[in-house]
């Protein structure tokens, strides 16, 4: 019963995920956009699939491209399997997985038989508002709904996407206070594995596993004025005393700050990250994505113009 009560809780918190609306910029056919907690979110519309339940009765559809397929009960759609809660029926409108490890031959869930006879499986029915209550255990001879569906690479990939963190840089620039047209500006960020990388993560399903690694590939600085900024292949190189007039990642100003409303200039850095998402058994790549961050804490910097005396 414990692990049926965290089953619900794990369930819960995914629902309760999904219904926050402004996690990412969302787009309609799987778009990947900045989160506000700097999380990866990724949007994914999929079709169904014909995957067949197996034992738990009509009303189910898909499509078959390999998508999750639904059940329909009590005038309701609901995934025809789950990782967590297992096959659903819609006869009675409950999932039933296989308790692991199964209880001792003392357990009542048994009804007599032992373990030569069959398997005990939990039990979680939806009500008429589609909450998940937890039933007793019950005993089958044959699996209700047949074996788990096979792995699918692409949710792994997804899922593994999802524990991989992304932070927002600290930003610096040398000179510091007030820099001068026509002389460059350093420019770097503090870096660290959230923000240089490379980062791994790794999915476990049933029979195999996916791991997704995010790997730096860009660094775009907006530099607050009309150029196009400043393209680096990483987070730069801090300035120090004697380090010469040619930073690795810097940018010179054409014009001064003083014709901004507040004379400043306002640095922001776009983060891409290449993201690769690749199968354990066959090491074949399940997808490959882009995905960019952009700092929330703009970088303030004042360009003055020196004046020559003739």
């Amino acid at each position: 019963m414990l692990k049926s009560l965290r089953r619900m809780l794990v369930a819960a918190l995914f629902l309760t995920l999904a219904a926050t609306p402004a996690i990412a910029d969302q787009g309609p056919t799987g778009d990947v956009g900045p989160c506000k907690n700097r999380y990866i979110c990724v949007v994914v519309t999929e079709p169904g699939s014909t995957a067949e339940p197996g034992g738990g009765g009509g009303g189910s559809s898909g499509g078959s491209d390999g998508g999750v397929q639904m059940c329909s009960w009590n005038g309701q759609q609901w995934p025809c399997w789950d990782d967590d809660l297992g096959w659903f029926s819609t006869a009675d409108g409950c999932y039933y997985h296989r308790s692991e490890p199964q209880p001792p031959a003392s357990d009542p869930a048994w009804a007599g038989h032992t373990a030569s006879e069959g398997a005990v499986y939990e039990v979680n029915c939806r009500g008429v508002g589609g909450q998940l209550s937890p039933k007793p255990p019950m005993f089958f001879a044959q699996p209700p709904g047949g074996p788990p569906p096979p792995d699918r690479p692409y949710d792994l990939g997804m899922k593994a996407l999802g524990m991989i963190h992304f932070d927002s840089p600290e930003l610096h620039a040398a000179p510091a206070a007030t820099a001068v047209v026509g002389v460059p500006v350093w420019l770097w960020y503090t870096a660290g594995p959230t923000t240089a990388g490379p980062q791994s993560a790794t999915a476990k399903g049933r029979t195999m596993s996916v791991t997704a690694t995010a790997r730096l590939t860009k660094v775009h600085w907006d530099t607050g004025d009309v150029s196009a900024g400043a393209d680096c292949t990483g987070p730069g190189t801090a300035y120090t005393a004697g380090a010469g007039t040619e930073p690795p990642c810097g940018h010179t100003y054409r014009k001064a700050s003083g014709g901004q409303q507040d004379q400043t200039f306002y640095l922001t850095a776009t983060l891409t990250w290449r993201v690769e998402a690749v199968r354990s058994d066959t090491g074949a790549r399940v997808f490959a994505l882009d995905y960019r961050v952009t700092t929330d804490r703009p970088l303030p910097l004042k360009v003055a113009e020196v004046q020559a005396l003739n």
